[in-house]
């Protein structure tokens, strides 16, 4: 495992979907639209849910390095988690700072995310354990627009067989989904290198963090007819110097940074085209403008605490904004590193 993320890390995701339900909320599991606002949020678990079934999907050890799933089809408590994933290790009677060390050693999600860590019906030898706060910490998402709520009405077939002649027959189901004809979502987030420390965050989890990121809005939803089309669009990521000089009583001396600009959601404005006039018009890309001056200017104020700023684009977003976006961002200053991650490996 590489060292503990040792510069905080700013980072700004973008990812849109067409006609589908972004977060169900509980009760009828209708998109989450703020009555006063008219925008769509997609709270910070459902992201890291995300994330999650990603990892479980595509890494080699798969859902062992998930603190937060289920065993098989079964929701557990974490006290069943934990003793689940130690029962094949010589570890199952561990306890106090032992333990904890074993978990954050075993699960990617915890070092990423913290967890309140409430084991209930815990063995006594485990001792007592406390809340661990993650270094990556999410905003709740939202769309850039104001939206409105569609209903969506079909019909699900499947084949029985008569009772009687054994023959096949045709049943049906009417189904009903609730849904957002589109919308474009802004995440804002931070990894804080202090916070690091604590979970063993390391460089490797981090850029790990990011694919999962990228990926997951597409891959894991691929098959889920409320979230089939989202796709990834705009992940901007602030990687700050680890230390700045500063001058006090005369003398230069070095301070470590801590600091990040904040809200980079809101430093984003979204204008509906002239033919589409309205914001619950849009239902695609070309049916808006993005504005990035705020963002660019945020960029310029911090120009002296940023070392490096990564991006990933999707193609759409890419033709329509890239060449403005990363000139831009080059132009702050030539000090400052600007790298592609280029996730998908496309040329």
């Amino acid at each position: 495992m590489s060292d503990c993320i040792k510069n905080r890390n700013e980072f700004l995701f973008l990812y849109d979907i067409k006609n589908g339900n972004p977060n169900g909320d509980p009760d009828e599991n209708r998109p989450r639209i703020d009555d006063v606002t008219k925008r769509c949020y997609v709270t910070d678990v459902r992201l890291k849910r995300f994330v999650r079934d990603y990892i479980i999907q595509t890494q080699t050890e798969g859902e062992d390095s998930i603190l937060v799933t289920k065993l098989g089809s079964k929701t557990v408590n974490l006290t069943d988690r934990v003793i689940d994933r130690l029962k094949n290790t010589d570890k199952k009677k561990i306890e106090g700072e032992a333990l904890m060390n074993t978990l954050l050693e075993n699960f990617v999600d915890l070092r990423m995310f913290g967890s309140p860590l409430a084991f209930k019906g815990a063995p006594d030898e485990w001792g007592e354990t406390s809340k661990i706060t993650g270094p990556i910490q999410i905003n709740f998402g939202e769309t850039l627009h104001q939206v409105e709520e569609v209903t969506f009405h079909g019909t699900s077939i499947f084949r029985s067989k008569g009772e009687a002649e054994q023959s096949e027959q045709k049943q049906g189901t009417f189904t009903t989904y609730y849904a957002i004809p589109y919308g474009l979502i802004a995440f804002h987030g931070v990894a804080n290198e202090n916070a690091a420390k604590t979970t063993k965050l390391s460089e490797d989890d981090f850029k790990k963090f990011k694919i999962s990121l990228w990926r997951s809005v597409r891959e894991t939803s691929a098959h889920t007819r409320t979230k089939r089309d989202q796709q990834p669009r705009l992940l901007l990521n602030i990687v700050y110097k680890e230390n700045i000089e500063i001058e006090e009583n005369g003398e230069k001396k070095k301070v470590p940074t801590e600091y990040h600009i904040g809200a980079l959601e809101d430093k984003i404005i979204l204008k509906p085209t002239t033919e589409i006039k309205e914001d619950i018009n849009i239902r695609k890309i070309g049916d808006y403008t993005l504005d990035f001056s705020k963002l660019i200017n945020a960029l310029k104020k911090a120009k002296d605490k940023i070392e490096r700023v990564e991006y990933c684009l999707s193609p759409e977003f890419a033709e329509l904004y890239g060449d403005y976006l990363i000139s831009a961002i080059t132009a702050i200053d030539d000090k400052i590193k600007i790298e592609n991650l280029n996730i998908d490996y496309l040329k």
